[in-house]
């Protein structure tokens, strides 16, 4: 029970890699390549490369990195139903294009449309070239003559009727049975034919009965309709007063919507009725003081291109046992690989929402000292807004060098320079300090507090931003303490110490005190100290501790609904990196997509995500996030927030 309240909602922040055991490979794009040779190459499919790279679906450039499942791991994303005979396997033919071969000429050949064709090899938007391998759109397998005895039972009574749907790249048997209502083992019934692979082009049969869609008219393409209601499990110890604060709903209306409440109250494991958000599949619950939902003043007008900066740190002619051996071993790898997993949610959330979002991805090649970025200038023509890259002087380089473009810093927390076009989305040190002060200032409280005596630095920057502060560097004592108490008013200790010891002798003489004054115990951040056997945890909860931070550490649906999306794409909880990626990339997408430019919203617009705030500052030039949380230890050993 020591780490409970520590660890209980970042549980899934403890967890491995997704990509630390070996699923997966990196490759980078040489010149002429195209995504049917890559796959050929390492014996997967063309779809496995789009739903790892969702971005290779517009086409892929020289020297961009892809991410490669290793053959004999690759697996659909829902479990497979189980069959008792042997499926009939279908594939897309290929073609090698030859000299002075046309697309007019493929068309003809293989009786498609051109439409079809680019749909199937989006890399043919640039031009056919002599030796290119090109997926044929599968025509017939029986399927229109098919189509065409169905046509004849829709005029019977009580017969089952049939819609058909063309498979687009990147779309799975998933998608597709959850996009039109049914399960995915009905769509195979339905088509035995593709329970072992699904090839582009193909008509799908699709059971009108089984369909959840408004009535359409002949001919019309059928589209399901906006889902009204989100499912959400209850976890342990959630609270119908959270439940209301982070849907913006009132009591009476979510016992409307699930009767069952009224019955027998809230209870873990419930699976609750919730309108459907339009955030691309997280519940958006009400929004802390000044935050705005950037999903309600969306303004979509033409395409808009998004680099992401990544240090892949790919290394040339490497073995294939070598780079398994460094996605296990290489922590920073490890962390740029979990950003990159989160961020492919975010882009797919975005293509959730309809927004026209074309990402690259780019090996930064960087060190602490150096990077690929003056390499990068060309593939970056174009571009609305750049991630990365990691290293503050990497990021600073880069939006130096690419003076127009907005440049997002994801993961330094240094203040660096203050440029114009550089957005430090993560609060400094010195940002979370002053906004836990701020908080206490707020409160007209009377500041004692208990700092190192080795920390000059920290005293100072008490005084500095707390007038009347009174500090002290002593092992607390009743004797001591209480002549610097009010009587009357508020009293926060506040604790910056990294002795265990401290910690244990401040908070049981609080204790003591408790009862004769108005006591609120306080750090600036979470720290290891106090994750030490010597400090009692039930003590911190008593007294309701409080720390702030940069990342939401309490319980919400919106961080189930991540944590469930993410499993179900890799196969394990997402870490703090991951939910980092998703928060970080989505935000600036959103952003892109705004009536504004994208420094007008970083001024006017604070938002919030699954785990991060944005609130953005001007300063000296530069513009820096300035959203922190101020949470407390509760009793019953949850986080919430503090007000």
């Amino acid at each position: 029970m020591k780490h409970f309240v520590i660890l209980f909602f970042s549980l899934v922040l403890l967890s491995g890699s997704a990509f630390a055991q070996g699923k997966y490979k990196k490759h980078q794009v040489a010149k002429g390549e195209t995504v049917t040779e890559i796959a050929k190459k390492y014996k997967v499919t063309p779809y496995d490369i789009f739903r790892l790279n969702p971005d290779s679906q517009n086409g892929i450039s020289e020297g961009a990195v892809l991410l490669i499942p290793t053959a004999g791991k690759v697996k659909s994303e829902t479990a497979a139903v189980p069959v008792t005979e042997k499926a009939t396997r279908i594939s897309n033919p290929i073609h090698e294009v030859k000299a002075k071969e046309t697309m007019y000429g493929l068309t003809k050949q293989y009786n498609v449309t051109e439409q079809e064709l680019i749909a199937a090899n989006p890399e043919l938007v640039d031009g056919l070239k002599i030796g290119q391998k090109v997926i044929i759109p599968v025509k017939g397998s029986g399927v229109e003559a098919q189509a065409e005895r169905a046509e004849k039972v829709f005029e019977k009574k009580d017969a089952p009727s049939y819609m058909y749907h063309t498979v687009e790249a990147g779309e799975t048997k998933y998608s597709i049975a959850k996009q039109y209502g049914m399960t995915q083992q009905l769509l195979e019934e339905l088509n035995p034919e593709v329970k072992d692979v699904l090839p582009l082009g193909y008509k799908l049969k699709l059971d009108k009965a089984s369909v959840l869609t408004k009535e359409i008219g002949p001919g019309a393409q059928l589209k399901q309709d906006e889902p009204q209601f989100t499912m959400y499990t209850v976890p342990a110890k959630e609270t119908m007063y959270n439940l209301t604060k982070t849907t913006g709903l009132t009591k009476e209306k979510i016992e409307e919507l699930n009767p069952e409440l009224k019955e027998g109250g809230l209870r873990e494991g419930m699976v609750l009725k919730f309108p459907a958000p339009k955030t691309g599949g997280f519940i958006t619950g009400k929004k802390a003081p000044g935050v705005v939902s950037l999903v309600d003043s969306l303004d979509v007008q033409g395409e808009k291109q998004l680099a992401l900066l990544l240090p892949f740190n790919l290394i040339k002619d490497q073995s294939s046992e070598e780079e398994t051996e460094r996605v296990r071993t290489d922590r920073f790898l490890n962390m740029t690989l979990d950003f990159y997993a989160g961020a492919l949610i975010a882009i797919d959330s975005a293509k959730t929402l309809g927004l026209p979002i074309k990402v690259k991805i780019l090996d930064s090649q960087e060190s602490k000292t150096s990077s690929a970025v003056d390499r990068l200038k060309a593939n970056l023509v174009g571009v609305n807004a750049i991630i990365g890259p990691f290293f503050q002087s990497n990021v600073e380089r880069a939006a130096q060098t690419l003076t127009n473009i907005p440049v997002v810093s994801p993961l330094s927390k240094e203040v660096g320079k203050p440029i114009e076009n550089l957005y430090q989305s993560v609060p400094s040190p010195d940002v979370v300090r002053v906004a836990m002060l701020n908080f206490i200032k707020s409160k007209n409280a009377n500041l004692i507090a208990v700092v190192d005596e080795k920390k000059l630095s920290s005293k100072q920057f008490i005084k500095n931003n707390y007038a009347g502060a009174k500090i002290t560097d002593q092992m607390v004592t009743e004797e001591l303490l209480k002549p610097l108490l009010d009587p009357a008013g508020v009293n926060y200790i506040l604790l910056d110490t990294e002795s265990a010891g401290k910690v244990s002798n401040t908070v049981r003489v609080l204790m003591k005190i408790k009862e004769e004054y108005k006591i609120q115990l306080a750090v600036f951040e979470r720290t290891d100290v106090l994750d030490n056997e010597e400090v009692p945890l039930h003590l911190l909860t008593q007294l309701k501790m409080q720390y702030a931070s940069i990342t939401n550490d309490t319980d919400t649906p919106e961080k189930h609904l991540f944590i469930k999306k993410f499993k179900e794409k890799n196969g394990v909880s997402p870490n703090q990196f991951a939910t980092r990626g998703f928060d970080v990339t989505f935000d600036v997408i959103l952003r892109l997509f705004q009536p504004e430019s994208f420094g007008e919203t970083v001024v006017t617009k604070s938002s919030e995500q699954v785990e991060n705030k944005f609130a953005y500052r001007s300063l000296n030039g530069g513009n820096y996030n300035s959203g922190v949380y101020i949470l407390y230890y509760d009793e019953d050993l949850s986080i919430k927030h503090a007000e």
